[in-house]
């Protein structure tokens, strides 16, 4: 894409538009910036560019490509890449702000206060590409993975790959529940369980209600839930359910591996990002699924691209929630409508992406959506009205 400045709000930014017109790009941009914070911990690897990055125009690849990201404390960084090292190139190049302030920070946040033992607040930053619907399940109980001792560093493996599949939260919850059995013995009760694994049984409970009793079954090696009072392995579920349930397991898991001393690990802080969020859902679920996101981890920040027009108007649902719950507080309108979580205008951002042009769909006056996508369903029933008028005509002639 061409050069373009994107704000990104505290809780929701959503980027719409068709196949192919650069969602997944930007995406991809920001988990290039997002890479610098992995590269520079310690046992974790991040993303950088790739050559094949850089674009071409007229037969000729551009000098350089660039992601800038700036935090709303204002600290800034950048990452770049070159066409080459010619002085040609490097005529060509704007200033580098460099990784030192980024470093610096890390080092005084995160690096320093794990070396010395003190309390601190591990980031993380995970992202989901469209891949996520297959999940790589292991088969058997092998390899160093299984019975292994978990660092919080951990939660950050693989974490912005967005081709990563579910097999290393299958794995952490295998490992996690041997752990909770043994404590279970010590202390001679079955009421003793883990918090880590009670935040991705509450995850699961909060996005599926109808599913409980999460647990892992050995004899086969598989994942099993509870629905309709019968044990499903997670393989028998339908797409949408293995979809989004593997991406509630894998980032539920990652935030309680990451802080797994707070009190809630689903309400620390992190960065999400979700191609095509409505990916194999029914639009019962298209309805519904943000607000399940933005009520179940409560201070995630969420970048998501969808094509669903039902996205964008539960959205506008939950903007006008807020809104309403604002002029009527005695209406207790959150008990009226519990699939809607209430999003205050100035924690989401839209985006229309489209022929590489980036323009904000947010209107700041009404505080909702422009729903372009709606025009596509209008089309169609525009072509079905077309039909019934000349069956109508041909009936009256």
């Amino acid at each position: 894409m061409k050069l373009q400045s994107i704000q990104l709000a505290e809780r929701l930014t959503l980027l719409i538009g068709e196949n192919g017109s650069g969602k997944t790009s930007i995406l991809d941009a920001i988990g290039i910036g997002l890479g610098a914070i992995l590269t520079h911990l310690p046992d974790v690897k991040g993303l950088t560019f790739k050559k094949a990055d850089l674009r071409s125009q007229h037969e000729q690849k551009a000098p350089y490509m660039r992601v800038v990201l700036q935090t709303t404390e204002g600290l800034a960084w950048d990452r770049m890449v070159k066409r080459d090292k010619s002085q040609l190139t490097a005529k060509q190049l704007p200033q580098s702000l460099g990784l030192k302030k980024l470093e610096h920070y890390l080092d005084a946040t995160v690096i320093e206060p794990a070396v010395l033992s003190r309390d601190y607040t591990l980031p993380l930053f995970v992202s989901y590409g469209v891949s996520r619907a297959i999940l790589d399940l292991p088969l058997r109980r092998k390899g160093k993975s299984f019975h292994k001792k978990y660092q919080r560093i951990d939660a950050l493996a693989d974490a912005l790959n967005a081709d990563s599949r579910f097999k290393s939260a299958f794995v952490w919850f295998y490992n996690k529940e041997l752990e909770e059995q043994r404590l279970q013995k010590e202390r001679r009760s079955f009421d003793v369980t883990l918090p880590e694994l009670d935040a991705v049984r509450s995850a699961i409970t909060q996005m599926f209600p109808d599913l409980t009793e999460p647990h892992i079954e050995v004899n086969p090696l598989q994942f099993v839930v509870k629905q309709n009072e019968q044990f499903l392995n997670i393989d028998q579920l339908s797409d949408g359910y293995k979809t989004l349930l593997g991406l509630v397991i894998d980032l539920s898991a990652r935030m309680a591996m990451a802080n797994p001393d707070s009190l809630n690990p689903l309400a620390e802080q992190s960065i999400v990002m979700i191609d095509e969020v409505d990916l194999h859902l029914h639009p019962a679920w298209q309805k519904r699924v943000v607000s399940d996101l933005l009520r179940t981890f409560l201070n995630t920040q969420f970048i998501l691209t969808t094509h669903s027009p039902y996205i964008v108007e539960s959205i506008n649902n939950s903007l006008k929630l807020a809104q309403v719950t604002q002029k009527l507080p005695e209406q207790n309108l959150q008990d009226r409508y519990p699939q809607l979580a209430s999003l205050k205008q100035e924690h989401i951002q839209a985006y229309w992406i489209h022929d590489e042009k980036v323009t904000s769909i947010l209107d700041n006056e009404i505080g909702l959506l422009d729903d372009k996508l709606i025009t596509y369903w209008n089309d169609i029933n525009a072509v079905y009205d077309e039909l019934r008028d000349l069956e109508w005509e041909s009936e009256h002639d």
